[in-house]
């Protein structure tokens, strides 16, 4: 008696305990709000914000999957920061609590990507076959067997990953991975002609699923392939008996008529894919693809005509008649089809590019302007007689950009809010933002007309922003701070205000201004973001003062803590260092930089310092202090006293190993001033002289005809210069780059 009693307290203990727990976990009181809070700040990205938000939550009560769902995000969130080992530490924290829980089989995945992300297959394997040692017959343990025959398919072991294919199918039966793993195992085998094998596995899996249209598929694509045509065609149709609509089944029944040669038969089955769902356009797309793939050109027509009856908006139905067009060279047809589309796709359709893409297909060069220019003429014709048609207009309007005659382009974008008020100038906003992208300096008119047609605006005050930065790449320092001293003005917003320090600082070198500017900003309601970099701005104003200790109080802490701005405090260490002329431990602190994150743009700058460094120590080092206080003069806007101080060092140590790095400074100097001429001068003689750093004065001589003074063939004749000269610096890639990119500008 007592016995049953202690069965039926077990029993009762088993059911009812996880009802209790769960029951606690919904009387759990978290903060949702918190929690919602954190997780937005890991959705627009800014992930150190994110972990900083989460790590007190996980000190609070929280249900098991909201505790989960916070830990894969601070894991993400350190792989996003590059601190892989936080990241995997983050990862197995959640397997080790639950590995068969559903968080783990994330965290099992976020492991390996840590290290397939990077090609690093083997040690991808090796943490997976560590995870399946450790939790064996977890659900942990069948992801990682699984990722691990996909990592050595990844990897090209081929042999390797069907032996684990295999031992997974054996293992896991039941796994939701099992299909896909058996449709890969399928694959490899063929890749190893091992095709008994393969048909073996796939009868042996059929007879268990008798009715499994998959498996029934890939068996006949196997019998396709070895020329058993009957027991393919027996295959397809009897998956097709139990999913009659399949357009795959009917185009590979079709295809295997075609082989036979038997083409009417060919026809009647992929017929019935219109048949079977006559009102849904895509069907007859699928059903032209696959006749231009068996080149029935003019079945592929009519089928694209008449989808396009039901469907008069689809760019992609446009674009697949016009292609059979240009196959059979009928052109006019294509470009007739192409005007068709653009005055039927609505406004709003992302897709309408493709359009003009593919008329620019057609043709190359004179042809090309030759046909944008009749086009054009057709559309403006159009126009004419419907001048209120929105799609005519922006047609024009695409066709002018792509055409490069930005002018008219902009013109026309101008009119689309006109005759189509819910625009309110996203196209004039969508082609800004090409320009941009583009660096072309007509990006500053699509700006200005925005903030003109529509000057109250968010979009406007964007455009503001927008201007202010190109005039910042473009080193236009006077332009950049009247436009954003007039938006101060309206509305001190701390993106804005952010950007008027950094032009104080970093263009017009006020150093006393900046500092006030940043400052300013410490009233503001800022994200730690914000305020470190504030700080950062703060200790570089100080660096410059001479206020070293204060700054450097400021900058240890930043860089030995976590986050972005982890490596530009410590470069900034090693500048206040140099300035001190304290060149030994200004290395070291450099070469922390590079121990911090190797690709960061500081650690470019840490390099270069280190070089400079480590380069002049002749004539025990004088050049390099008056190189260094020539320097500081400059950052600190003393551009006469950097100019006169450098001249005096050129005069005193005429062959002093820093002369090319004074003559660099002097190039940079006179390009912050907006004198092109003289920097290009300084440029040219690190040039002339044969210099080691001549590649990179060549490669600034270039900069500045392209972004500067909008030269582009004097721009790619001086890159091709370099690239004959100095054949193997690592500047000619560079070089490469600009002249391809400046070649497809000129073909446009």
């Amino acid at each position: 008696m007592i016995g049953k009693l202690l069965i039926c307290a077990q029993f009762i203990f088993t059911v009812l305990m996880p009802l209790a727990v769960s029951a606690q976990n919904q009387d759990v009181q978290e903060d949702v709000e918190a929690v919602q809070s954190a997780h937005d700040l890991f959705y627009i990205r800014k992930y150190s914000e994110a972990i900083a938000a989460y790590k007190p939550l996980l000190k609070t009560p929280l249900r098991p999957n909201t505790r989960d769902a916070i830990r894969i995000n601070m894991g993400r969130c350190y792989v996003h920061l590059g601190e892989d080992a936080l990241a995997a530490q983050t990862f197995r924290a959640i397997i080790d609590d639950n590995p068969s829980g559903s968080y783990a089989s994330q965290a099992v995945h976020q492991i390996g990507n840590l290290y397939i992300q990077r090609y690093q297959y083997n040690d991808a394997i090796r943490s997976c076959n560590d995870l399946v040692q450790k939790y064996p017959k977890s659900h942990a343990a069948e992801i990682a067997r699984y990722l691990i025959a996909q990592y050595l398919n990844s990897g090209g072991m081929v042999d390797k990953a069907i032996q684990n294919y295999r031992g997974f199918l054996n293992d896991y039966p039941n796994s939701v991975y099992h299909v896909s793993a058996l449709h890969s195992l399928v694959r490899l085998y063929l890749v190893r002609d091992r095709h008994d094998e393969a048909h073996e596995l796939l009868q042996d899996y059929l007879r268990q699923n008798s009715g499994d249209t998959d498996l029934m598929e890939q068996l006949a694509d196997l019998y396709k392939q070895q020329g058993k045509h009957s027991e393919a065609f027996s295959l397809y149709h009897a998956a097709l008996e139990h999913n009659p609509n399949d357009i795959n089944l009917l185009k590979k029944i079709g295809e295997l008529h075609a082989e036979r040669g038997e083409r009417n038969q060919a026809v009647h089955e992929w017929s019935k894919i219109i048949e079977n769902g006559s009102i849904q356009p895509h069907r007859y797309q699928q059903l032209g693809e696959i006749y231009v793939s068996n080149q029935m050109y003019d079945e592929a027509i009519e089928v694209y005509q008449t989808a396009l009856i039901r469907d008069t908006t689809s760019v992609s139905l446009y674009t697949k008649l016009a292609d059979v067009y240009k196959i059979q060279g009928q052109i006019e047809n294509a470009i007739n089809t192409y005007l068709r589309a653009l005055n039927a796709v609505d406004i709003g359709y992302s897709s309408r590019d493709r359009l003009i893409e593919n008329i620019a297909e057609i043709y190359e060069g004179e042809q090309q302007d030759r046909l944008f220019a009749k086009i054009a003429a057709r559309l403006k014709t159009e126009r004419r007689k419907s001048p209120q048609n929105p799609k005519l207009v922006l047609a024009l309007g695409e066709i002018y950009f792509h055409q490069g005659n930005l002018d008219l382009a902009l013109e026309s974008f101008s009119r689309i809010h006109q005759v189509y008020p819910p625009d309110r100038g996203r196209y004039l906003e969508k082609y800004a933002h090409i320009l941009e992208r583009q660096k072309h300096p007509k990006a500053v008119d699509y700006y200005e007309k925005i903030i003109s047609l529509f000057p109250d605006s968010v979009m406007a005050w964007t455009a503001k922003m927008k201007v202010a930065r190109i005039y910042v790449t473009m080193a236009r320092w006077q332009d950049a701070l009247a436009v954003l001293n007039q938006m101060a003005q309206r509305h001190e917003d701390v993106n804005t205000l952010l950007l008027l320090g950094h032009v104080w600082l970093h263009g017009i070198h006020d150093v006393a201004v900046a500092m006030k500017t940043y400052q300013s900003l410490m009233s503001q309601p800022l994200t730690s973001a914000q305020e470190t970099e504030v700080q950062l701005r703060l200790a570089e104003c100080q660096i410059l003062q001479g206020q070293h200790n204060l700054a450097q109080n400021v900058l240890r802490p930043m860089a030995g803590g976590h986050g972005k701005f982890k490596a530009e405090a410590q470069k900034l260490i090693g500048d206040s260092l140099l300035l001190q002329e304290r060149f030994e431990d200004a290395v070291k602190a450099y070469h922390t930089v590079l121990e911090i994150a190797a690709f960061h743009p500081a650690s470019n700058d840490a390099l270069d310092r280190i070089v400079l460094i480590n380069s002049n120590s002749d004539f025990n080092r004088e050049p390099l202090k008056r190189y260094v206080k020539t320097l500081h003069a400059y950052l600190k806007g003393q551009t006469d006293d950097a100019l006169k101080q450098g001249a005096e060092t050129i005069d005193l140590y005429p062959h002093a190993l820093i002369i090319d790095e004074l003559r660099l400074l002097f190039g940079d100097i006179y390009l912050n001033q907006g004198d092109h001429t003289s920097a290009i001068d300084a440029y040219h003689q690190v040039v002339n002289f044969e210099s080691p750093r001549a590649p990179e004065a060549q490669s600034k001589i270039a900069d500045i005809y392209r972004w500067r003074l909008g030269d582009v063939r004097k721009a790619m004749q001086m890159y091709s210069t370099l690239i004959d000269s100095h054949p193997e610096s690592v500047v000619v890639a560079y070089a490469r780059q600009q002249i391809n990119e400046m070649q497809k500008m000129l073909s446009e």
